[in-house]
């Protein structure tokens, strides 16, 4: 039945939209309806822009979820995280990246590029967006980016994945510099994993346990990953980052999921990234800033079992070599298992199902501080 669903879909989205003409957005209104099972219960107002005007509502839009100061805690932990490259660019998710057309929530309109016009697929795409928002809301998505990094990663991916049934698109192999293929492995979650969850719930349970997942949307992207943690609802393990280490105060804190684990291991190509990340009970990444300025990022992971935590130490090893090739081992760090020094200041340590990783200055007060919490 799939096969055949696919084919369908195929021979309907295949050709171009034609040169002369803007997509007949209603049409394919209709034909997005029927073959997401979602109902139409109103119009999808549409409105085509010049290449410029389009990519300034396009940005301005995204970015109220991913405001500035967002992205430069975030450009400071992904420095601590050897991921950062020159520059920090608002991630646009896979709906948007390098997009000619985008359903923006917020003013529920599609917005189309007048140049290089979009094929069908994108503008499918983008109205099963939009009949997710008539059917379930998409504004519950606002501001929570903000709120919480991995919930928010979870929710939107659902609903790519579910569009993704729909208009076919998949997500390609993660290219480039290590932030790229970090960002890359996140923007495009809603074609991967995102797809892979509708897909499953559809063969599971039909529409209506796809419909479960848009009306409350995974919390975690450990449910996002795993079907059957989905349908259990299985939260996070509690992770706690003190206001306080000694000099440093906590400036910033974010959820730090599955995902996270994933991509990070896989931006540097550490082999088993997936299985590795598979342990993860929660979370959370921070950074820490010293009187005189200097930033600690850290990273806390609370593991399934003590088997996943020992899985993600000798991982985390691999990671450090690929991302500060500089640094020098330390030989003796207790009660840590393993620090470095040189450019880059690095603590690693475990304590039975929780690991703590920081770098930067004063990262191995730091580290033990976290792992000696009660």
């Amino acid at each position: 039945m799939r096969t055949i669903v696919a084919v369908v879909i195929c021979g309907l989205l295949a050709v171009p939209a034609s040169a002369s003409t803007t997509p007949d957005t209603g049409r394919l209104l209709s034909s997005a309806a029927r073959l997401s099972g979602l109902s139409a219960r109103r119009p999808v107002p549409s409105k085509v822009l010049s290449r410029s005007r389009y990519e300034a509502l396009l940005v301005r839009a995204l970015q109220r979820d991913y405001p500035r100061a967002l992205q430069r805690v975030d450009a400071r932990l992904y420095s601590g995280l050897g991921l950062m490259t020159k520059s920090l660019r608002a991630p646009l998710g896979p709906g948007a990246q390098g997009s000619q057309a985008w359903y923006d929530p917020s003013a529920r309109r599609l917005l189309i590029r007048r140049t290089a016009r979009p094929r069908r697929t994108s503008v499918i795409h983008q109205l099963v967006r939009a009949l997710v928002d008539q059917n379930f809301g998409l504004r519950r998505l606002a501001g929570l980016r903000a709120r919480d990094r991995d919930r928010a990663l979870a929710a939107t991916a659902i609903v790519d994945g579910t569009a993704a049934l729909v208009s076919g698109r998949r997500a390609s192999a993660p290219t480039g510099a290590p932030l790229d293929r970090f960002l890359q492995i996140e923007e495009t979650s809603g074609l991967g994993p995102g797809r892979a969850l509708a897909a499953e719930l559809r063969y599971l349970g039909g529409r209506g346990a796809l419909a479960t997942a848009l009306r409350t949307f995974p919390q975690t992207t450990e449910q996002l990953l795993h079907v059957d943690k989905f349908l259990e609802r299985e939260r996070a393990l509690r992770v706690r980052v003190p206001s306080r280490i000694g000099d440093f105060t906590l400036s910033a804190s974010e959820t730090f999921g599955e995902l996270d684990v994933r991509a990070l291991l896989r931006a540097f190509a550490v082999a088993n990234a997936t299985g590795v990340a598979a342990g993860w009970g929660g979370g959370r990444v921070a950074l820490y800033v010293s009187p005189n300025g200097k930033s600690i990022a850290t990273v806390v992971l609370r593991w399934d079992t003590a088997d996943d935590a020992a899985e993600w130490r000798d991982a985390v090893l691999r990671y450090v070599a690929a991302a500060f090739p500089g640094a020098t081992v330390q030989s003796d760090c207790p009660p840590l298992d393993r620090c470095w020094s040189g450019a880059a200041e690095l603590a690693v340590g475990a304590l039975g199902e929780t690991s703590v990783f920081a770098s930067g200055p004063g990262g191995r007060d730091v580290a033990a501080a976290l792992l000696g919490q009660d």
